[in-house]
């Protein structure tokens, strides 16, 4: 029986223990090293033979999980990665699949952990019906924002941001330093752009399609 050899990369000590702790129960899994940083995440890729990593999305270093998994299968695309978080947010699920990741196990359920990494290993990652769902919803997402046929401005976006925030017209105005006239201008545009009968229900939609994330 081959002897699966995971790398975790975490930077909150008690996960490390917990998942270290579960790991260990298990004879054909070897946690060959744990990383808490990018830094030393890619020094273990370059110097030991890695087959599935366990993935922190969010490490406090200056590189979070998601852009780390595309570096390391840049380095070496054999390896499998899956993420850990304790976010199970559409977008950020969304956003590890493009990067590469094989699985998403959230921390909550991290007795999960050792079938994900068996799986991931023979390459029979199959997406759970729960992460599926949240895959379709932002796929969903992204065509309905590819197809306004005129894109808001980001100007026009600020201004909705502000709508959504419960700022009136004329806090709106203020804010921008301009007239009132100017923004009921500018919603009357993103009213027709967004075919929204009103400027709470065009920073609903704005919302719903992700146009107020920082990218």
């Amino acid at each position: 029986m081959r002897t699966i050899r995971v790398l975790l990369i975490e930077d909150d000590k008690d996960w490390i223990q917990i998942i270290s702790e579960e790991l260990n129960r298990y004879q054909d899994i070897e946690m060959i090293g744990i990383a808490t940083c990018s830094e030393e995440a890619l020094k273990t890729i370059n110097k030991k033979d890695v087959d599935v990593v366990l993935m922190d999305i969010f490490l406090q270093d200056d590189c979070d999980g998601i852009e780390l998994t595309a570096q390391l299968l840049e380095m070496k695309k054999e390896i499998k990665i899956i993420m850990l978080t304790s976010s199970d947010e559409d977008t950020i699920i969304f956003r590890a699949y493009m990067a590469g990741a094989m699985d998403y196990v959230v921390k909550s359920e991290f007795h999960e952990i050792i079938d994900a990494i068996r799986a991931a290993y023979e390459n029979r990652s199959p997406i759970r019906p729960t992460i599926a769902h949240k895959i379709r919803t932002e796929f969903c997402r992204l065509k309905k924002r590819e197809q306004m046929t005129c894109p808001l401005t980001k100007t026009e976006i600020a201004i909705l941001k502000l709508i959504d925030q419960g700022y009136t017209q004329q806090e709106i105005a203020n804010h921008f330093v301009i007239s009132v006239q100017t923004v009921k201008n500018h919603v009357s545009r993103i009213l027709k752009k967004l075919s929204a009968k009103n400027s709470k229900s065009a920073a609903s939609k704005a919302k719903d399609i992700g146009l107020f994330e920082n990218k």
